[in-house]
């Protein structure tokens, strides 16, 4: 709790950008660290908390303050500003940076931080050390921890997590990028959505589908079903009927979608 409260109060003074990323980081700290038991034993509330941090998330976060708007990104979630032109067409703005292997100022990152590193294991398979796709995101304590962290693992789960050459951890970023966009009284909406919406459409088609859906439609709603079935109604039903499991992650993935509107 002293340790909460005083970096509140040292976040006090700092700008929006910086406590955004500090919380970021914060709270990958914290997923981390409330894994690692305090005492030798091991309870069931101890595997709950290891198999959270095991796991990992993406993640994009808004906040809008005297007229601009200042956007976290961490891994492939994507923010898109949906803005009039003269014209009165829509324009797509990225608001993001995409943290993913192919990204070329991601690997250029990863080859700098870990210049002893063979780059074709480290990006094996288009993959972070073969294993994830993201190379930004909470959690995924296997690309984080330390060899002696990890013996964690391997005790409770009878598995050694291993990750091969796993030489100068961690590989897996918890820092978000953060940028600051002034808005206007053309800005009118801000899509912020995870992977699986940019799947099945482009940043320019999600402003116009926004910009031309019917009234009686949620925002968030209509972009889900365009990028799962494009208009076609009996697709989109055979899609949604698909029950959880490996069949239906090959087609589609998980969508979680928000769409704020400006001047409204």
């Amino acid at each position: 709790t002293h340790r909460y409260n005083r970096k509140m109060l040292q976040k006090e003074l700092l700008s929006v950008n910086t406590q955004l990323a500090l919380a970021f980081e914060d709270l990958d700290e914290d997923i981390g660290t409330e894994a690692i038991p305090e005492e030798q034993r091991i309870t069931k509330d101890t595997v709950s908390r290891l198999v959270t941090a095991s796991s990992g998330a993406c993640c994009c976060t808004a906040v809008v303050k005297d007229g601009t708007v200042h956007v976290a990104g961490l891994g492939d979630c994507r923010a898109v500003l949906g803005s009039l032109t003269p014209e009165g067409n829509m324009r797509a703005t990225v608001l993001t940076e995409e943290h993913r292997t192919y990204n070329p100022i991601e690997r250029e990152r990863l080859i700098r931080e870990h210049p002893h590193e063979d780059e074709d294991i480290m990006f094996f398979d288009e993959r972070l050390c073969g294993i994830l796709q993201p190379t930004r995101a909470f959690g995924d304590v296997s690309l984080k921890w330390n060899a002696r962290e990890k013996v964690l693992m391997q005790y409770v789960f009878d598995d050694p997590a291993y990750v091969p050459n796993y030489i100068s951890p961690p590989y897996l970023s918890c820092t978000p990028d953060v940028r600051s966009t002034q808005l206007d009284q053309n800005s009118q909406f801000l899509i912020i959505a995870t992977d699986g919406l940019w799947d099945g459409m482009s940043d320019d088609e999600s402003v116009k589908l926004i910009q031309n859906k019917p009234s009686d439609v949620n925002s968030a709603t209509w972009l889900i079903q365009n990028s799962l079935a494009q208009h076609n109604e009996k697709r989109l039903s055979k899609i949604l009927s698909i029950p959880p499991g490996p069949i239906c992650r090959n087609v589609r993935d998980d969508i979680s979608v928000i769409v704020i509107y400006f001047n409204t």
